[in-house]
């Protein structure tokens, strides 16, 4: 039997907050029917998203700057397909990538030249844990200092480096990291005469984690 992915969007658009009640998130389905933004959406273009009625969403999010070039941008769709037709190896432990290679390249060439090497990752979150791994080891020490409420993601390491406790309440113990009010000068210099700290985290625009 074909997987036509095409056909099975077309058959089961609209189900997408019955599904994630059951088998994903049902708190995140709870707040969006509360606040009347269980849209269902079925396009995206550039900076805009479009609902099964046909209204047009200015989206201001953008996957969390995820999305500086905007949604579906015809050049970005272009490299993908014309990528997947090259239909090279990917994922293959014993061997390196071109691909990547060529990324680390590419952003060597505009960055200054004391930074000559890259580190690839997924996610905000995941960049925040290898930053926290590169300074315990360089330093060796083991805490870390971060605003107060501030956001760097959800895994562990990341988690505890979060100001607001609603995201860190029932998983226990978390790396050790101490927060300091963000613009007091005379604490944030106080801890870090302490010589205690790997790495200082800091935003420099608070989003997520401000409320």
């Amino acid at each position: 039997m074909a997987f036509e992915i095409k056909d099975i969007v077309r058959q089961r658009l609209g189900e997408n907050y019955q599904l994630h009640d059951l088998y994903v998130n049902p708190t995140l389905v709870k707040v969006l029917r509360t606040i009347g933004f269980d849209k269902v959406y079925e396009r995206a273009e550039g900076a805009y998203l479009y609902d099964r009625e046909g209204r047009d969403y200015l989206d201001f999010l953008g996957g969390y700057s995820a999305m500086n070039l905007g949604r579906n941008h015809p050049a970005i769709k272009k490299v993908i397909r014309d990528t997947l037709d090259l239909d090279l190896p990917n994922m293959v432990q014993l061997d390196c990538s071109l691909l990547s290679g060529l990324l680390a390249e590419a952003l060597v060439k505009v960055s200054p030249p004391h930074l000559d090497a890259v580190f690839l990752c997924n996610s905000g979150t995941e960049a925040n844990e290898g930053a926290m791994k590169f300074a315990r080891c360089a330093t060796g020490r083991d805490k870390m200092l971060y605003m107060d409420k501030a956001f760097h993601g959800l895994s562990t390491g990341s988690l505890s480096m979060n100001g607001s406790m609603s995201f860190k309440e029932g998983f226990g113990q978390l790396l050790p990291a101490d927060a300091v009010k963000l613009g007091d000068l005379s604490d944030l210099d106080m801890k870090l005469r302490t010589r205690q700290y790997a790495a200082l985290f800091i935003e420099p625009i608070q989003g997520k984690g401000v409320n």
